[in-house]
């Protein structure tokens, strides 16, 4: 009877835990952990150190070497072998250096907005030829204050040169895949302004003076003058395509870029003496101003390293091409021969003490009038780049 007694309660306890042990809910299962790339950034920059060198014509004639005797003191007869003076002795062919940055933001998966910017750049340049007294020095674009019919100068002529250049733009970028390589097109529109200042300057020294006259009055000094102005703006289209190596970590690319322009370009052309008796007289201002066509053609080629997920160092080479433009050098055949035939010969002798002989009196017609403007120059710059970019 014991037994039966003792054997119940315990049976009674091992089916009160089974029952709770079958209703207990089950464990969760493990979270699986999935690795995620990092959001692709919205915002990239860069910003590039650019030397650019600039190719001029070099066999335009500024000045030369001439005879000056009496058989040919009323003419300017050129000296063979002697001194010339051209354009391509005055350019600045030295790779100047200028910045380019650009900044962009993604608008939509794989499309983009940008601004660029490039140059700063600036190239100058001189050089001058001397005279003996004889020889003289003759310029075909000056001599409105000599009085002698050759129109040359005793002393020296020098020519100076700067020109300038900026280029602002505004583009929507595409980006696409091309198997392993990568690509990007983009379309918007740009502007672009080449400024240009060109001067000759000659010096005629007369020995004999007027009685009395300080020494400063025996030099007059002519200059003419030239500036010129180039904006371009319009539309333009480009691609860029590369391919990146070891894990990502460098990419070699080549880009391009092109576009039809509006050229409102613009010169203006003077020409003044200071005389002898310290007076001032100008015989010629005169410019013209127009809109014509102009092609703009880039392209260039870049490497760059990933420093970081976010930094990266780069460099390469950039070539620039532009057609239609304004060159002040060349201006000078469009209003500069007037100055020669603005003067009226007055007969002296051929060292004149008299210095009341009378100079052009006769005004060019006013600006924007009587001039010429021509626009078929070119520009060639070109020239290597390091930089760096970041994204975020």
């Amino acid at each position: 009877m014991l037994r039966p007694l003792l054997l119940a309660p315990l049976a009674a306890l091992a089916l009160a835990t089974g029952a709770t042990a079958q209703d207990a809910p089950a464990p969760p299962p493990p979270v699986e952990v999935v690795a995620t790339d990092p959001p692709a950034a919205q915002w990239y920059a860069s910003a590039d150190a650019l030397w650019l060198a600039r190719d001029y014509p070099t066999n335009t004639l500024l000045a030369q070497t001439v005879n000056a005797n009496a058989s040919t003191m009323f003419r300017a007869v050129p000296i063979p072998g002697a001194p010339v003076l051209t354009l391509g002795g005055v350019s600045d062919t030295a790779a100047q250096p200028g910045l380019r940055a650009t900044v962009g933001f993604r608008v939509a998966d794989r499309t983009s907005f940008e601004l660029g910017y490039f140059g700063l750049q600036q190239w100058t340049g001189s050089a001058s030829i001397f005279g003996q007294d004889p020889p003289f020095v003759n310029s075909p674009y000056m001599g409105s204050a000599i009085i002698y019919g050759n129109k040359s100068f005793d002393t020296s002529m020098t020519a100076r040169y700067a020109s300038q250049i900026h280029s602002a733009e505004v583009n929507l970028r595409r980006a696409f895949d091309l198997g392993n390589w990568t690509g990007s097109a983009l379309g918007g529109f740009r502007y672009f302004n080449l400024s240009e200042q060109f001067s000759l300057t000659g010096m005629q020294t007369f020995p004999n003076v007027p009685e009395g006259a300080p020494p400063a009055s025996q030099t007059i000094r002519e200059q003419t003058r030239v500036t010129a102005d180039n904006n371009l703006f319009g539309a333009q289209i480009g691609a860029e395509v590369g391919r990146a190596f070891l894990n990502d970590r460098v990419s070699l690319a080549v880009n391009g870029r092109a576009g039809i322009f509006a050229n409102s370009a613009n010169q203006f052309t003077a020409n003044g003496a200071s005389l002898p008796d310290g007076s001032g007289t100008s015989v010629l201002a005169a410019g013209r101003g127009r809109t014509d066509v102009a092609g703009l053609y880039e392209g260039g080629v870049a490497t760059t390293v990933r420093v970081t997920s976010r930094v990266t160092v780069r460099a390469g080479y950039q070539v620039l091409f532009v057609q239609g433009l304004a060159l002040a050098p060349t201006q000078l055949a469009q209003t500069g021969t007037a100055i020669r035939d603005s003067f009226v010969f007055v007969p002296g002798s051929y060292v004149p003490r008299d210095f009341t002989l009378p100079l052009p009196a006769t005004k060019l017609p006013a600006p924007g009038t009587g001039s010429g403007l021509d626009t078929s120059g070119n520009l060639l710059l070109h020239g290597p780049f390091v930089g760096l970019g970041v994204s975020y």
